[in-house]
């Protein structure tokens, strides 16, 4: 018997190591990789490189792995860098002496998270320029529209002989599904309140209704609007003038880009580098002399030591309830983090950093309910990113002053709810159900069957009471009647430039104004130092989530199978698998300006 249980206990070690050897080894490549990094010099002469291969978010986001060649030992790391880094290296670039000058760089389709990122990122290059008196150099090969609105702020614009610019105008393209929910046997119901509320469409139209092809076209001008003026006034052009540049497809080639004045030569990628070792004192342009944002990030070292904290809590992406994630905005996370705000002394005022389409109505209340109380003892700023609609509104409007982008998309007042009944589409495969139940509505919400009218009466109650408390929140946050709530709500999405004039914003700026604001609501003065209050994850356990999940690779199959993109297939799969058990507060869709 003994004999036994020391084989069966050294076959039970042997298996719990042989499972916990590939963490290990992970583990092991994952420190190896994070050692490997290359301390970064600084030299006399510099370039500060914005490069559009780099990734910038609002919240802090792990390293993205590349497991391909695991095998073989390498384990390759991409970095992402905040918004907040970018501030403070632009800040800090723009008076080091050895960074001589500053180099927007395209190559294709960048990674800068959306329009008001990009809007952001251009305030800081004027700003750089102003203050340092440094000369700013764009290259592009071609030029998307939102790179060339970057890269408009530069003394010297210049494009590849063989390169493009995109120069067309801005369109907001909506896939409609009812045909192909029709085909497979899937049948929607909706309950929502909010005439712009389109949320629900694409799942029960074939095209826009009035009301959203209407706030969709007001949308996409105001951007297109933001845009031309920003460019004309940096080329000293007329902006009637590229417009109809834009509407007659004028800039179709690198001479036409030079010919209407929106680049300053045609050069390679060498001479535009030769021109810049002239620039900045050097005979020749090496690698050495460029540093490239995120590089020159990982020389900073804090300089404001200070017990007056300003601190920054992110709510970057859909709202959920319970706990959050990486891109992903849980309820209970999100409160959990402003109590631990409102409850550090140290802690002066807070910036809530929006960039959220919406989601869960019960999260919303619960982090607007934490907010508030807050709101009522610290100076309480909301910094608005690309996206603050919906239950991103309704988490911003406790705030003593809302600051969004021009570009930022904001407002969808408006709640909805989506239920989805896939008894036809199983009936075809031979699946059929049955049911026992103690009541009538006992199986209210399942997905073998539609709702009655009652029950649909029962779900509109629920859409009317959430949208009530909505309207009733901003109405008190902004000061506004609740009739003046409803005349700008109703679901309808508003740009910035128009949010301002609706009083759903207070000012335009971006989270560095933000921060400001909020220091100086509290009488900091300068001295203060920016925090931010995060969830931490562990390197191991975030190298494990990174690897791609057996549902993932489902969730690719099936997309394919529906014939959806994943992201479209994703966001089916949020607004259905609920089964009306949930109602939403979210913008309507999402929005990607090239």
């Amino acid at each position: 018997m003994k004999g036994f249980f020391k084989t069966f206990f050294a076959a039970l070690l042997a298996m719990i190591v042989v499972s916990l050897l590939p963490i290990f080894i992970l583990g092991a490549v994952f420190s190896s990789a994070l050692s490997s990094q290359e301390s970064v010099v600084v030299e006399e002469g510099s370039v500060l490189m914005i490069d559009f291969a780099e990734n910038i978010y609002d919240s802090p986001r792990m390293p993205a792995f590349d497991v391909s060649n695991l095998s073989s030992g390498t384990l390759e790391m991409t970095y992402s860098l905040t918004m907040l880094q970018v501030i403070d290296a632009m800040e800090a670039a723009a008076t080091d002496p050895k960074i001589k000058a500053l180099y927007i760089h395209y190559e294709g389709p960048g990674n800068v998270e959306g329009t008001t990122h990009m809007e952001e990122l251009r305030s800081l290059v004027a700003e750089f320029r102003q203050k340092s008196g440094k000369p700013v150099v764009a290259y592009g090969e071609t030029y998307s529209q939102g790179a060339y609105w970057l890269s408009s702020l530069a003394d010297e614009i210049y494009i590849n002989p063989e390169g493009s610019m995109d120069w067309r105008g801005f369109a907001s393209q909506v896939l409609f599904y009812k045909g192909l929910l029709d085909k497979a046997g899937l049948d929607v119901q909706i309950v929502r309140h909010g005439t712009y509320k389109s949320a629900v469409e694409p799942y029960i139209a074939t095209q826009m209704s009035a009301a959203n092809r209407l706030q969709t076209e007001t949308m996409v001008n105001s951007l297109w609007g933001v845009v031309l003026e920003d460019v004309a006034r940096a080329r000293d052009l007329s902006p009637h003038y590229i417009n109809e540049a834009a509407s007659n497809l004028s800039i179709d080639s690198p001479e036409a880009a030079l010919g209407y004045g929106l680049v300053d030569g045609i050069l390679y990628e060498d001479e535009v580098e030769a021109r810049l070792a002239t620039l900045v004192g050097r005979e020749s342009f090496d690698e050495e002399c460029v540093v490239t944002l995120g590089e020159y990030i990982s020389t900073l070292v804090p300089t404001k030591i200070s017990h007056n904290k300003v601190a920054v809590i992110y709510a970057d992406g859909e709202i959920v309830d319970g706990e959050g994630a990486e891109g992903i905005v849980g309820g209970a996370t999100t409160a959990e983090q402003v109590r631990r705000a409102a409850e550090d002394k140290g802690v002066k005022a807070v910036v809530l950093r929006v960039n959220s389409p919406g989601g869960s109505a019960l999260a919303s209340e619960v982090m607007w309910r934490e907010l508030s109380k807050l709101a009522a003892e610290k100076p309480l700023v909301v910094s608005m990113g690309n996206y603050a609609a919906s239950g991103g509104y309704y988490i911003s409007s406790p705030a003593a002053t809302i600051i969004s982008g021009r570009t930022t998309l904001t407002g969808s007042i408006g709640v909805f709810g989506m239920i989805l009944s896939a008894g036809d589409a199983l009936k075809s495969l031979g699946v059929t159900a049955d049911v026992a139940k103690s009541n009538p509505h006992g199986d209210m919400g399942t997905m073998f069957r539609t709702l009655s009218k009652s029950e649909l009466a029962y779900l509109q109650k629920s859409v009317e009471d959430v949208y009530g408390t909505f309207v009733g929140h901003v109405s008190e946050g902004r000061e506004m009647t609740p009739e003046a709530v409803d005349a700008v709500g109703q679901g309808r999405v508003w740009c910035g430039v128009d949010a301002k004039t609706k009083g759903l914003v207070d000012d335009f700026g971006g989270l560095k104004e933000a921060i400001v604001l909020a220091a100086e609501k509290a009488s900091l003065g300068d001295d203060y130092r920016v925090v931010e209050i995060l969830e931490e994850e562990d390197q191991l356990t975030a190298l494990m989530n990174s690897l791609l999940s057996a549902s993932a690779r489902r969730s690719i199959r099936e997309a394919g199978a529906l014939g959806l993109s994943l992201g479209r297939y994703n966001a089916l799969q949020k607004m259905v698998n609920n089964h009306g058990s949930s109602v939403q507060a979210r913008m309507p869709y999402d929005i990607t300006i090239h």
